[in-house]
């Protein structure tokens, strides 16, 4: 008798993608969760990575240590945070704002990453994390918060981040010999 947390649509449940879970959910079909009493997985991991690259944009937007690491909390809330200096660093079109454009071209410019320019909605839930006032608009008001809350904010979410440390997988001999074949390389941290 163990209770597991599942992260995964409500339908695969029932619709025999995982048969131990099929047969269990229609046996007990009062054991799923009533329609709108659960959270949609699609907009959950969206949030998830929207945090996550948020804090590597503050990340790189802030000064840089003397040892050139920018991985530890005290990169993100060091006492010289200042929140002028990053502002200036994400708002591209100098409007007192960083929008969700601003946001996209950083993470092309900033952290090199391969995004659609069609596409912003990774950058929109960027943004609305990045509002930390709630107004709707990200501005330096809300980079002051961050300077002052951030130390908090990471020790609160430290769990949740994706790149909190490198890690080396644990795979025998025979998986990696498999992986090999298969053109898989992983590098031990």
């Amino acid at each position: 008798d163990r209770i597991y947390r599942v992260a995964t649509k409500v339908s695969d449940l029932t619709n025999g993608q995982s048969p131990p879970l099929t047969e269990y959910f229609t046996k007990h079909p009062e054991a799923l969760p009533a329609r709108g009493k659960y959270v949609n997985i699609h907009a959950e991991l969206m949030g998830y990575f929207a945090r996550n690259l948020w804090r590597k944009l503050w990340e790189q937007i802030g000064p840089p240590r003397p040892d050139g690491d920018r991985s530890e909390v005290d990169a993100l809330c060091s006492l010289d945070c200042d929140p002028e200096e990053r502002f200036e660093k994400l708002d591209f079109d100098h409007d007192g704002e960083v929008s969700p454009d601003d946001i996209h071209r950083a993470l092309k410019g900033v952290l090199k990453l391969s995004v659609d320019d069609q596409e912003q909605s990774l950058a929109e839930f960027i943004h609305s994390f990045a509002d930390a006032s709630g107004s709707g608009h990200v501005t330096v008001e809300d980079f002051q918060i961050f300077c002052t809350e951030m130390d908090e904010l990471y020790e609160q979410d430290k769990w949740r981040l994706s790149w909190p440390r490198a890690f080396t997988p644990m795979i025998d001999a025979d998986q990696e010999e498999q992986r090999a074949d298969d053109g898989i390389k992983v590098e031990a941290a």
